[in-house]
C-alpha cells in the first residue's frame, strides 16, 4: 500500500472529516477509505474530461476535413463546367 502524505485547508479537512462520519461513521479505516474512493472518482474524472477533448478534437479534425473536401470538390466542379463550356 502506498502512502500519501499531504496537506490541505484546515476547514476542507474538518469538512470532509465530517461527511466521513456522518456517511460511514467513526469506524477505523473509514478515512483512509474515503481518500481512496475521493482519488479513483478524480481519475475517473481526468479520464473523462481527456476523452471528451479528444472526441471533440476529432469532431472538429473531421469537420475540417469535410470542409475541404466540400471546397476542393466545388473548385472541381466549376473547373470541368469552364472546360465543357470552351468546348
Amino acid at each position: 500500500m502506498g502512502t500519501l502524505k499531504v496537506i490541505i485547508p484546515d476547514d476542507l479537512e474538518k469538512e470532509f472529516r465530517e461527511e466521513i462520519f456522518k456517511t460511514k461513521g467513526m469506524k477505523k479505516g473509514n478515512i483512509s477509505k474515503a481518500v481512496e474512493e475521493a482519488i479513483r472518482m478524480w481519475i475517473e474524472h481526468q479520464r473523462k474530461k481527456r476523452s471528451e477533448a479528444a472526441k471533440k478534437a476529432w469532431e472538429t479534425r473531421r469537420k475540417r476535413q469535410k470542409k475541404v473536401l466540400s471546397e476542393e470538390n466545388e473548385d472541381l466542379t466549376e473547373n470541368l463546367t469552364e472546360k465543357d463550356q470552351k468546348r
